[in-house]
């Protein structure tokens, strides 16, 4: 896992100054790498955490460059997969409590993408979603 964590941390150097083609080709490897290691390791609470942190960090770079196609294809694939597994993993597995945090995370990177998408429509008055309290 050494490779995909240095793998990581220069894509991250990178996308913190703005070099988007060098952090997205950073971030590809890693998530090859990474996605090779949570196939052989997909019990490993550390490793599937890695897996989804890296489709996570290769969504928000799409973000940042507005290609929203593929930021929601990198929300959207950890997030089926866990859902999957949520459904057919049983409920005492010691990874199960994992895979319900991790499509927590995936869930919250979703609403934060829809949210996004919507205060950039104009279609949408976004004071209209404002709770209203009593």
């Amino acid at each position: 896992m050494d490779t995909w964590k240095q793998l990581i941390f220069e894509a991250n150097q990178a996308f913190q100054a703005g070099n988007w083609q060098d952090a997205e080709h950073q971030y590809l490897v890693a998530v090859s790498r990474i996605n090779h290691l949570y196939a052989a390791h997909a019990n490993d609470e550390q490793v599937m955490m890695a897996w989804l942190a890296s489709y996570h960090n290769l969504s928000e770079l799409y973000g940042r460059q507005g290609k929203a196609d593929a930021q929601l294809s990198n929300i959207m694939i950890p997030y089926h997969q866990l859902r999957n597994r949520l459904i057919t993993q049983a409920d005492n597995e010691p990874i199960y409590v994992a895979i319900l945090h991790g499509l927590k995370l995936s869930c919250k990177e979703l609403y934060l993408f829809q949210k996004s998408q919507l205060q950039g429509s104009k279609c949408v008055d976004m004071n209209a979603l404002t709770p209203i309290i009593h």
